[in-house]
């Protein structure tokens, strides 16, 4: 497992975990960031804040608080079987 702030962009990760005060949980539910939902990484440079895509939303999110989501990679596909031939 590792954390939101550390996908490069064009990465997929499933969410695994979120910071654990109830506060920042009801706050990042509210914006449609919960266990279980697919993100991509749109924009993540140096120190500023990271962009990742939840379903049609795109959010920004301080690193404080992206390094306290806790991701699992999603294995993106070999290839297109069509492409394959």
């Amino acid at each position: 497992m590792t954390t939101l702030d550390a996908l490069t962009p064009g990465q997929r990760a499933v969410v695994a975990s979120l910071p654990h005060g109830a506060g920042i949980r009801r706050r990042l539910a509210g914006m449609g960031l919960t266990v279980g939902s697919e993100v991509g990484s749109l924009i993540s440079r140096g120190r500023g804040p990271i962009v990742v895509a939840v379903g049609q939303t795109r959010l920004a999110l301080g690193r404080g608080v992206a390094c306290h989501v806790g991701v699992e990679l999603v294995e993106e596909p070999s290839g297109c079987p069509r492409c394959a031939r």
